[in-house]
């Protein structure tokens, strides 16, 4: 008979007592009295007999209790990971659906879509999808005081990113996309047959925009895992349909984009759209602003979430009402989420179909109970026998309802052919790989994650642990960050400050300072978590001291002005960079004041320059200064913008 816990329980007292007085002559070489009246010898011996207590509650430990010691790890029962992913219309392809049909599809969810070259595995949209041909006639930025940028032709060739709420924090910006479908009956009209019945048929469908997303310009990128269900938490979007003159509230029901930080597909709720418009626009907005400004490639609505899979409904296994009825599921490969039910199980009795309750002991319960227990990693389910859970009665049908999936199996490469059920001929690609399917959660593989956690996902105790978290930190794009040494007399108040800093497109330094305070608190928000108790975090930008030159420099006989000026603001480009523009490149330190000298000197280095013959340093206000002083977590800023660089030719006849 196997025993009920692993007999973690070998060590006893006197064996801890051995082991600690064997170590104490190369631990302490100068403690020479080991006898047990040394206070030494006492305390080891508090040590020992706690140690002795602990390691019997781990070894008797309920099955129950250690599934709460790791669901403080995040760590809960699971079965297969099914893959996911987005199924785009074909843009190359003139004979695609996207290009060819004309009347609006309802998509339920268990249409089976697969690979052209392999009808398994097989996937299924992630919701009922309302499918409507159309184009999209414009996309564009609304700004305020009617500035406007629009994005049709970008978006239409692919490839290139551009800001869908701007470059700054998109507090004020609405992204507009106009779509005019194809069916001239409307949004709707494709559906069924007659208005009433084809919006009555869209019930419950959503209507779905793929986004695209650039990558990060620098810091830590997020694993690929474009229109996971995972991500599918609040939107900080809202959205409105605008069709004439009605403007209608649209429920977000699903954003895996993040806010358009990253590739997904948003999931909009038309049920409270009344009419059918034929053209109408969408507009987007972000009422608390974005982290950072979006970046996107591509914007395209239609779109399909999949998740590889299937749901078998009401699986029959007939009754022989002897006890311990035991059977297996048909179809292996149980899958199910942390928290949710594995199955559900039905008995249809004479007197009608009634619901049994899983339970993690049949031993437990009653001999009237209505209750089955389940082997999630066998997929074995185990009924009672009259004295511990209820026997399901003679002939009875015992339905199971229940998710599958192939796990690994399910995986696919980027730009592949799709197939989907009700539409003819190739349906369309994923630009984007389809991941994250993966095998049932197992004991050795729990216990492994458990320790790489406990060890990786630790309190963030030192600095050099809060400025790694947050360069880690994925999406937020933060290249640089540091812990400032508290003042020598200043009061120990257990605030940390972290300041950090954005990365630059390129090296190149933007007009305006990147570090919002949208940015800054969405990194102090995900680290707050990981902080020790009694200790608060605070994440602040730099002290920035903005300045620009104005200076007139002589080149070298027979070289051009134009390209001496380029150099000389390359060089300070590179010389005063907060950040660094490539991995181990130079950045400027913190703290470090800035004087006209070390400017001039690094003009005559540049290649090209003869000499220097004015150089004047100027303030924010204008204000000409002899240098700039910083604080202890402040830069010197350099403002090329209104910086004045003017580089003349060699006087004629000048000595060389």
């Amino acid at each position: 008979m196997s025993p009920l816990a692993p007999n973690l329980f070998q060590r006893r007292f006197q064996d801890l007592m051995e082991i600690g007085r064997a170590r104490l002559p190369s631990l302490a070489p100068d403690w020479t009295d080991h006898n047990a009246h040394d206070p030494g010898i006492t305390l080891m011996e508090l040590l020992a007999w706690t140690a002795e207590a602990q390691m019997y509650a781990l070894s008797r430990m309920r099955r129950d209790e250690r599934a709460a010691y790791a669901a403080l790890l995040g760590l809960a029962p699971a079965g297969t990971q099914g893959a996911s992913g987005l199924i785009w219309p074909d843009r190359l392809d003139p004979a695609a659906p996207a290009a060819t049909y004309i009347k609006s599809v309802v998509l339920s969810a268990d249409t089976v879509i697969h690979m052209t070259e392999s009808e398994s595995p097989t996937f299924r949209p992630l919701h009922a999808l309302l499918w409507t041909p159309g184009r999209i006639e414009r996309l564009e930025t609304r700004g305020a005081k009617q500035r406007r940028a629009d994005h049709t032709l970008t978006n239409e060739r692919g490839g290139l990113s551009f800001l869908p709420f701007g470059a700054g924090t998109g507090r004020r910006e609405v992204l507009a996309l106009t779509f005019v479908c194809r069916d001239q009956a409307g949004l709707f009209g494709g559906v069924g047959s007659g208005v009433g019945r084809s919006r009555q048929t869209a019930k419950g469908a959503f209507w779905s925009i793929g986004v695209q997303a650039a990558p990060p310009l620098g810091g830590a990128v997020e694993p690929a895992k474009s229109g996971h269900a995972s991500h599918a938490g609040h939107s900080p979007l809202t959205a409105t349909l605008v069709s004439g003159d009605e403007r209608i509230a649209l429920r977000i029901a699903s954003d895996t984009t993040q806010g358009l930080l990253t590739t997904g597909a948003l999931l909009l709720d038309l049920d409270n759209v009344g009419s059918s418009p034929q053209r109408f626009t969408i507009e987007l907005r972000s009422p608390g602003g974005f982290p950072r400004p979006p970046r996107v490639l591509r914007i395209e609505p239609n779109v399909i979430p999949i998740q590889q899979g299937q749901s078998i409904a009401r699986e029959p296994h007939e009754a022989q009402g002897m006890p311990d009825l035991s059977f297996a599921l048909d179809v292996p490969g149980l899958r199910f989420v942390s928290g949710a039910e594995p199955v559900k199980v039905e008995v249809a009795e004479a007197s009608g179909i009634q619901t049994w309750r899983r339970c993690e002991r049949l031993s437990e319960r009653g001999p009237a109970e209505n209750v089955y227990e389940l082997d999630t990693g066998t997929s074995q389910v185990t009924f009672g026998n009259s004295v511990n859970g209820r026997i399901p009665p003679a002939a009875a049908q015992v339905l199971v309802s229940y998710a599958v999936s192939d796990g690994e199996a399910g995986r696919v490469a980027r730009n592949r052919k799709w197939m989907v059920a009700g539409f003819a001929g190739v349906f369309g690609v994923n630009p984007d790989p389809i991941t994250g399917g993966g095998a049932s959660s197992g004991g050795l593989e729990e216990r492994r994650e458990a320790r790489r956690r406990t060890r990786d996902d630790h309190a963030l105790v030192s600095a050099d642990d809060i400025a790694a978290a947050a360069k880690a930190l994925p999406l937020l794009e933060v290249a640089r960050a540091w812990v400032p040494e508290p003042e020598p007399r200043a009061p120990r108040t257990g605030v940390v400050t972290l300041v950090a800093l954005r990365s630059r497109p390129a090296g190149a330094e933007p007009e305006q300072a990147p570090e919002t305070a949208q940015w800054l608190e969405a990194i102090r928000r995900r680290l707050a978590g990981r902080m020790p108790l009694g200790s608060r975090l605070v994440v602040a930008a730099p002290r920035y001291v903005e300045f620009s030159l104005d200076a007139v420099l002589e080149a070298k006989a027979g070289l051009n002005p134009a390209a001496i000026e380029a150099a000389v603001r390359q060089e300070l480009q590179k010389r005063l960079a907060p950040v660094a523009a490539t991995p181990g490149g130079t950045e400027r330190q913190p703290g470090v004041a800035l004087t006209r000298r070390d400017i001039a000197t690094w003009l005559r280095a540049t290649d090209g320059v003869q000499r220097v013959i004015q150089l004047q340093l100027r303030r924010a206000d204008g204000q000409s200064i002899q240098d700039t002083t910083v604080s202890r977590s402040g830069l010197p800023r350099w403002v090329a913008a209104r910086s004045i660089i003017e580089v003349l030719r060699p006087e004629p006849g000048r000595p060389r």
